[in-house]
């Protein structure tokens, strides 16, 4: 009995050293140290989006559950006809992920001026996404006519469509004007004075 109860101390011990040389880390202190840490990737889709699918295929894949399908469906109707793309990549503004979003707005701007009147309407949409992205797009597409469209959206009540609008405005050149004005006009008056201090010397 002494035998057991000495090995049975003995084992105790050693569990209390091995959990001293390994401090237990629970999964709250884990993800606070790195967020990122132990967290699985997403799974890459068994089949993803490529030139061969139709036109209709791809806008049914911009609805995908996948954040890839959806993202590489945008990418690839960018090449499509316009009149068939547009408004699928308009609708895909709403994606709740931003890599989707970011990707539907580079589409979109992809085309050039002539979805500026499209995109100037969709600075109206009741959805704030539609028009933060629209608004970055116009930025690209540099088109005076959305100037005074922009200037309401930079009053917006979302914060992304008002950065998105001032940034735009900035990039076409309307962007709030600078104010070293004041010391402009003072620079030539000291000069003279200067001038006449050393007349007086």
């Amino acid at each position: 009995m002494e035998t057991e109860k000495k090995e049975d101390e003995k084992s105790i011990e050693e569990k209390s050293a091995a959990s001293k040389e390994a401090p237990i880390v629970t999964r709250s202190m884990a993800e606070e140290a790195c967020p990122t840490c132990g967290v699985e990737e997403p799974p890459v889709p068994a089949v993803l989006p490529d030139p061969s699918w139709s036109t209709e295929r791809l806008i049914a894949a911009t609805k995908d559950k996948h954040m890839l399908v959806r993202s590489n469906a945008i990418i690839l109707l960018s090449k499509r006809e316009i009149s068939e793309s547009l408004e699928a990549l308009i609708e895909a503004l709403k994606d709740e992920e931003y890599l989707v979003k970011s990707n539907a707005m580079v589409a979109i701007s992809s085309y050039g001026k002539q979805v500026s009147d499209r995109i100037i309407e969709a600075l109206s949409d009741a959805d704030k996404d539609v028009r933060a992205g629209a608004a970055w797009v116009l930025g690209e597409l540099k088109d005076n006519r959305a100037v005074q469209a922009l200037e309401k959206v930079a009053k917006d009540d979302y914060p992304l469509a008002r950065i998105q609008a001032k940034a735009s405005l900035v990039a076409m050149g309307r962007g709030p004007k600078q104010q070293p004005k004041k010391d402009e006009p003072a620079q030539p008056e000291e000069e003279p004075e200067t001038a006449t201090e050393k007349k007086t010397e």
